[in-house]
């Protein structure tokens, strides 16, 4: 009887040796999910939002100056803000981005394009009117680029909250695991006792 106690008990232990490591494995999937959920909340998207933030104000540095008297400052102003630009957009490009993202990035890099292809019939002028095709016509590509830095803005609100709500889900069920631990933990600890401490008649 004793050695069967002794087998019951080992048996007993051994159970909750495995259910504690499962358990602990599930747990650090959970943190590695959280982890990777803020990492990603951070460098993919509050980061973005401040790239995509300093290239809306170059932008509208180029529609200020633009309004202006003085041709070669608006040129000056249109190189400054390009490789501005460009640094950030490079900075973009390496960023985790999602399908719908990636599209709107793609549109807004092909917008820019067509920006310095203006402002180069620009650098060719003496002199800009502001009743010019030319004029019109940069001045509504600033207005394009805007929407789609806009549409891009919008994208990383609703990605940051949709990898929060992933988090608090991962951080919920990690919860709910630990109390289910508890209380069959509890239990084996009972039936261990039970196992030790009877003694039959």
């Amino acid at each position: 009887m004793i050695i069967k106690q002794k087998f019951k008990t080992a048996l007993a232990l051994g159970f909750v040796f495995f259910l504690i490591l499962a358990t602990n494995m599930v747990d650090n999937n959970h943190f590695k999910i959280v982890k990777e959920s803020l990492a990603t909340v951070y460098a993919d998207r509050i980061v973005v939002k401040d790239y995509l933030y300093k290239i809306a104000r170059q932008i509208q540095l180029k529609k200020t100056t633009l309004f202006q008297e003085d041709l070669a400052k608006i040129k000056r102003i249109n190189q400054v803000t390009n490789d501005s630009i460009q640094t950030l957009i490079n900075k973009y490009t390496v960023t985790k981005l999602t399908d719908d993202e990636a599209e709107i990035f793609n549109t807004l890099q092909h917008h820019l394009i067509e920006l310095r292809v203006l402002e180069k019939s620009l650098n060719e002028q003496s002199e800009l009117s502001k009743d010019s095709t030319l004029f019109e016509n940069i001045n509504l590509q600033y207005s394009i680029i805007m929407f789609d830095l806009d549409a891009l803005s919008e994208i990383q609100v609703k990605e940051s909250e949709r990898q929060i709500v992933y988090s608090t889900r991962a951080i919920k069920n990690s919860n709910t695991i630990s109390r289910i631990e508890i209380i069959v933990l509890i239990v084996i600890g009972v039936m261990i006792q039970l196992v030790i401490f009877y003694k039959p008649r």
